[in-house]
C-alpha cells in the first residue's frame, strides 16, 4: 500500500508566498524611499520627493508592523498608501516630471497589488 506524504507546516508558520510578498511590499518601501533620494538631487520639485519619501516610510513600517502580527488593516493601510501614491503627481501638480510620475504610478500600482495579495494569502487555509 503506497503511502500518502503530507505537507507539514513549517515550524515557524511562514509560508513561501507570504515571505514573498512581504519582500516585495519592503521592496516597494525602499523604493519609494530611494526614489526620494534620486527626485531631491534630480528635480527642482520638493513636493514629489516629500511624498515618495513619505509614502516609503509609511509603507516600510507597516510592513514592518505586520510581519510581527498580521493585521488586515495593515494592508488596508498599504493599499491606501499605494492609492495616493498613484494619484500624488496629479493631486501635487508634480505631473510633469516624467521621473517622478512614473515612480508613483508604478510603485503605487505595486503596493496596491501586493496588499491585496497579502490579505488573499491571509485568508487562505
Amino acid at each position: 500500500m503506497p503511502r500518502v506524504q503530507r505537507h507539514e507546516p513549517s515550524v515557524s508558520g511562514w509560508r513561501t508566498d507570504e515571505i514573498l510578498v512581504g519582500v516585495l511590499q519592503h521592496a516597494v518601501g525602499t523604493a519609494l524611499v530611494l526614489a526620494a533620494c534620486v527626485l531631491v538631487y534630480t528635480d527642482f520639485n520638493g513636493r514629489a520627493a516629500a511624498s515618495a519619501l513619505l509614502s516609503g516610510l509609511l509603507v516600510s513600517a507597516l510592513t514592518r508592523a505586520n510581519q510581527i502580527r498580521f493585521r488586515a488593516v495593515f494592508e488596508q493601510g498599504v493599499a491606501l498608501i499605494g492609492a495616493w501614491t498613484v494619484l500624488a503627481p496629479w493631486m501635487l501638480g508634480f505631473v510633469a516630471y516624467d521621473l517622478a510620475t512614473w515612480a508613483h504610478v508604478t510603485l503605487g500600482v505595486v503596493a496596491i497589488v501586493s496588499a491585496g495579495a497579502w490579505l488573499k494569502v491571509a485568508r487562505e487555509p
